[in-house]
């Protein structure tokens, strides 16, 4: 979802991860030009990883990338819609808790952006409406909230 230089040669990345939720980990040495996890740790991918606990963090060991969803990455409006779609899992997800639903609806709205199946703003809107649902909102919350502001 995201990534911060933790100093010359780690990085630091907020993920989502299907057996913990939103997690953050620290991927080390993944800077440097001979690191074997460097491409694996992009934006917008699907990744098996390998973490180990560590003293704050957990720590990637390996990764594996499952898909690197390359049509997203090579279509500039795709790219913005993906990153709307990461900052809103970040905003609204508050910490370490597993969804098996939210996991499944974040890897389906991906492939489908990734697929070509509906006009990428019409992905996000389906995104945003299920999100709310899935997170246990109503539509009447939603538009009460949309009245206050």
């Amino acid at each position: 979802m995201k990534s911060v230089d933790a100093n010359e040669v780690d990085r630091l990345l907020t993920i989502y991860s299907a057996k913990l939720g939103k997690v953050n980990i620290s991927a080390r040495g993944v800077k440097k030009t001979e690191s074997k996890l460097r491409y694996s740790i992009e934006p917008i991918s699907y990744v098996e990883m390998i973490l180990v606990k560590g003293k704050n963090f957990l720590i990637l060991k390996d990764a594996v990338i499952l898909d690197q969803f390359l049509s997203i990455k090579k279509d500039l409006e795709k790219i913005k819609i993906a990153r709307k779609i990461a900052d809103l899992i970040d905003e609204a997800i508050a910490g370490e808790e597993k969804d098996e639903e939210v996991w499944k609806l974040i890897l389906k709205t991906f492939k489908s952006l990734n697929a070509h199946l509906l006009e990428p703003k019409k992905i996000l809107k389906q995104f945003e409406k299920k999100l709310i649902v899935v997170l246990g909102y109503s539509a009447e919350e939603i538009r009460s909230i949309k009245q206050i502001y």
